[in-house]
């Protein structure tokens, strides 16, 4: 004779022995995640960062400082960025309670008729009865995670968060990276106007004299005519550039959160020397930890990762436990016990065990979305490593280039500063006219004007070198969470 004990552990064995029955088909991620090697990225030659977090602090801009403070603190984009972070943490507290005991308090009171046209066993009754329900008592779930699905879930939650983490500060880099963009055009623009303006009364007082050897018979009237053509041609690219001047102030006010006329205030100030702003070029396999676009994609990698390891473990049984305590009592045909008494106790214990079996491919699809997913994140992040990797690349050539180009226009300068000094001694001694020297002069203004644009492209390329280096940011180094 078999024992109660047996009996109680035969419909368990039969669920057990129907375990696999439902099949994952195979169904699994497809892409891999590129090898940083195959780039031929060469290794840091030291640990220490190239670049700031606080990268325009090196410029020893108070105003820019001030811009920058203001920019972070009120900037609707950073606002956003920091809205997901805590979006992102609130699903971990979600994702964490969906595997914690669900304990609820409820009451309930279930008033009917039954039919007198139904059999109570006793024969059909002559006349309606009337049945009421009380309850009033807690109900406890919980369902035990032996295979780690809610785990995942919560471990997929988390790289969210730094996901999430990672976005804000990419959405700060690219920030700060446009206003001091804007910032240092708006400078260039201040210091080429006070340039093209010194040209325009060159200019001017050339074709005065110009006129007045027109008057004497030594020109034509083409040739003053053809210097007030220049004077007016250079004031034309005055009134385009204080046009710019206050588009630029439009950006960065926009930029801070702040209405158009914000930055009115702003005053010019002197372009930074060349050997400030200085981050090293170097493009080595630690870019990848520097950049927070980069890590982004990494930790949606892990997320996904994580939720296919959860849309599997969804094939495998579940063990769950329900329990009701509390008071519960019927009233029928006249009765009507108390529920505050101690006769109305009730309390049930009912642990569960489910295998699925056939779902009509539900959870396949399930799977192959996650996995789909998953595939998606991983080329999202190869070819976002590429992007960087050729962003650097280029950002060094620009700046590279921007430099040598600085040099030769301030060697030319320094070659044309030499000319006019020439031109004035000769001009002092009597041995060439005004208009002589005033064509000199212009040229070297115009000289300024070339080097005054390579050094704004120099800082430029300055700018968007420190936002391809990843502007300071390092990823947090984690444990991983498989």
């Amino acid at each position: 004779m078999r024992s109660p004990l047996t009996w109680r552990f035969t419909p368990l064995c039969a669920v057990l022995l129907l375990a696999g029955c439902a099949s994952t088909d195979n169904i699994a991620p497809q892409s891999k995640l590129m090898d940083p090697q195959h780039l031929q990225l060469a290794q840091p030659k030291g640990s220490s960062l190239a670049v700031s977090p606080q990268w325009w602090r090196a410029l020893n801009d108070p105003q820019l400082d001030a811009l920058m403070a203001q920019t972070l603190q009120n900037s609707p984009s950073l606002k956003q960025a920091a809205a997901r972070v805590r979006e992102a943490q609130s699903l971990v507290g979600e994702a964490s309670a969906a595997n914690g005991p669900h304990l609820d308090l409820n009451a309930s009171s279930d008033r009917m008729r039954i039919s007198q046209n139904t059999n109570q066993g006793f024969g059909y009754p002559t006349s309606p009865i009337y049945e009421t329900n009380n309850s009033l008592g807690l109900n406890l779930a919980y369902e035990f995670d032996w295979w780690g699905k809610y785990r995942n879930q919560v471990n997929a939650a988390k790289a969210q968060v730094d996901a999430a983490r990672a976005e804000q500060a990419q959405a700060a880099l690219a920030l700060t990276s446009s206003v001091a963009s804007a910032y240092y055009q708006l400078q260039a623009s201040y210091a080429l106007e006070k340039v093209l303006q010194q040209e325009v009364d060159n200019q001017q007082r050339l074709a005065d004299l110009r006129q007045q050897q027109y008057k004497a018979g030594i020109y034509g009237v083409d040739v003053p005519q053809q210097t007030l053509a220049q004077a007016d041609g250079t004031q034309q690219q005055i009134i385009q550039l204080r046009s710019q001047i206050e588009q630029l102030k439009h950006q960065l006010a926009a930029l801070a959160g702040q209405g158009p006329h914000a930055m009115q205030s702003l005053h010019p100030v002197a372009l930074p020397a060349e050997q400030l702003l200085a981050p090293q070029g170097e493009l080595t396999a630690d870019l990848l930890g520097k950049r927070p676009d980069i890590a982004a994609q990494r930790q949606l990698v892990e997320s996904y990762d994580q939720r296919v390891s959860a849309a599997r473990k969804e094939f495998y049984p579940s063990l769950s436990i329900s329990a009701f305590a509390g008071l519960n009592t019927t009233h029928v045909g006249g009765t009507s016990p108390n529920l505050l008494e101690a006769a109305s106790q009730a309390w049930s214990v009912m642990p569960a065990i489910s295998l699925p079996i056939f779902h009509a491919g539900a959870l396949r699809s399930k799977l192959g979305e996650e996995s789909a997913l998953y595939d998606e994140a991983v080329e999202s992040y190869n070819q976002t490593i590429l992007n960087a990797v050729q962003e650097t690349a280029d950002a060094i050539t620009v700046q590279q280039s921007s430099a040598k180009q600085l040099q030769q226009a301030a060697s030319a300068s320094q070659s044309m500063q030499q000319v006019y000094r020439v031109a004035n001694a000769k001009y002092q001694a009597g041995i060439i006219g005004r208009d002589e020297l005033l064509t000199s002069q212009t040229q070297l203004l115009q000289q300024q004007q070339a080097e005054l644009s390579a050094s704004s492209n120099l800082m430029q390329a300055k700018i968007g070198l420190v936002r391809a280096l990843g502007g300071g940011y390092q990823a947090p180094a984690t444990d991983s969470k498989a």
